[in-house]
């Protein structure tokens, strides 16, 4: 007898193994109705949630487009019922918790990570900052305050200035340009409390958000913590941002600044939305291109003109759909004209044929990445609320490996060739303080002058 109890008793445990849910992803509804996908991660000590809040309000002309930035903040620092301005940094570092929220062009985002056992308590927090803001007014003014003071030591750069003549270029004189640039300036000084409440109440509701939960957590459980978060919220209304605009029509623009210290190019041109799928190639091109000190536009202005700085390459994006590729680096002035040149022939030759060296070599740290992404619920479940906002399954998280993998010089030629702007067709602007550094350029004395050179 004895021996069959112990031998029913190990059959009971090994039904329970087999049982046991196993790393990934699934879509699911909480019990209040809200759709949202789960990824299971196997020992993970904390749980992280990330919601995604569709926004129009970057490209509405009737509001300060300011306002976002200023209400992200005071959300969660501005107190809520129950809960005294400024306390939620203090409470949420005793649970080990973080809470954060940004804006996008599209989105409203938020995040709250917290380990399994606190998850309750950072929960309620949350929750409450999200529905009963209190947006205290002494905190209203000194976030206000503190962007006005960010935003003027940033547009002191003559590259951010560059930046934003860009975006006059492309986008012209609209509300995502206002937005994008949080310009001019003095919409941070004229926000309002009652305006970022405003926003609040049409932004942060029940209506259409995008969720993903991820950590060593059950259905049952997270089903729960949804419906807790969103509780409170107003039912609202769906949102759906419009199809932005853009001219990425070729052109090149001298942005005239004397008290530049040296000249700073640009080269920025349009590329697929993610959504269309080949973003590990595109990311092994850009790296490729200008990742490091051994990529190609380094190497050639390194070499090409003899210089001791560099030239990079980085992947953006305006909004979901308007993403693009920038080439840009810091260029003496007397070489200007001919740094445009060896940069242009660099890229255009990349184009054709992609210089990858070891692509099985340079895959390997992206390969290391995604895979150590699938096991910290932070990182994976932001990746996975970027893969949902493309129309992925969220499942991918876990195979990112595998399509890293499928990657070869064949597939990142072909995109090279189908995806990335042709070097004739790239918008070009320089920053310097000599206005006759790049000979034919559309000369500009500020930024907004650039809708001028179209």
């Amino acid at each position: 007898m004895k021996h069959f109890v112990v031998a029913a008793f190990a059959l009971i445990l090994l039904a329970g193994c087999q049982e046991e849910e196993k790393a990934g992803a699934t879509t699911e509804t909480s019990p209040g109705g809200f759709e949202y996908a789960r990824l299971y991660i196997p020992k993970a000590e904390d749980v992280a949630i990330q919601i995604a809040w569709p926004s129009t309000w970057a490209f509405r002309e009737d509001v300060n487009q300011a306002v976002p930035y200023i209400g992200t903040d005071l959300i969660l620092a501005g107190g809520a019922e129950g809960f005294p301005p400024g306390e939620v940094v203090e409470t949420f570092a005793d649970l080990n918790a973080e809470g954060a929220m940004w804006v996008t062009a599209d989105h409203l985002h938020g995040e709250l990570i917290a380990p399994r056992e606190n998850l309750d308590k950072a929960v309620e927090i949350a929750a409450a900052h999200l529905a009963k803001p209190t947006m205290d007014e002494a905190w209203f003014g000194r976030i206000q305050q503190g962007f006005a003071a960010n935003i003027a030591e940033t547009y002191a750069q003559p590259a951010s200035q560059g930046f934003d003549a860009l975006r006059w270029a492309i986008l012209g004189d609209t509300a995502l340009r206002r937005s994008l640039s949080v310009d001019p300036p003095a919409m941070i000084t004229t926000a309002t409390r009652e305006e970022t409440l405003d926003w609040h109440r049409q932004t942060v509701t029940r209506a259409s958000p995008k969720v993903v939960i991820a950590g060593e957590i059950g259905q049952d459980t997270a089903g729960k913590v949804v419906d807790a978060l969103f509780s409170g919220l107003p039912d609202g209304t769906a949102l759906s941002a419009p199809a932005p605009t853009a001219d990425f029509a070729p052109t090149r623009i001298l942005l005239h600044v004397p008290e530049a210290q040296t000249s700073t190019l640009i080269f920025i041109g349009s590329l697929p939305p993610t959504r269309e799928g080949s973003e590990i190639e595109d990311i092994l091109l850009a790296t490729a291109l200008g990742g490091d000190d051994q990529s190609v536009l380094f190497e050639a202005v390194r070499t090409g003109l003899r210089a001791s700085y560099g030239f990079g390459a980085g992947l953006d994006g305006y909004t979901r759909d308007l993403r693009i590729v920038a080439l840009s680096g810091e260029v003496e002035t007397q070489k200007l004209a001919e740094a445009e040149t060896v940069v242009l022939t660099a890229y255009s030759e990349f184009l054709n044929d992609p210089k990858m060296g070891d692509l099985a070599a340079r895959k390997e740290p992206f390969k290391a990445d995604v895979e150590r992404t699938a096991t910290l619920p932070g990182a994976a479940s932001f990746s996975a609320l970027m893969g949902v906002l493309d129309g992925y399954d969220p499942n991918l998280v876990f195979s990112l490996s595998a399509h890293i993998d499928k990657v070869t010089d064949e597939t990142v030629k072909a995109r090279a060739a189908a995806a990335f702007p042709k070097a004739e067709t790239l918008i070009i602007l320089a920053v310097s303080p000599d206005a006759e550094a790049l000979p034919g350029a559309c000369v500009i004395l500020s930024p907004a002058d650039a809708v001028n050179c179209r």
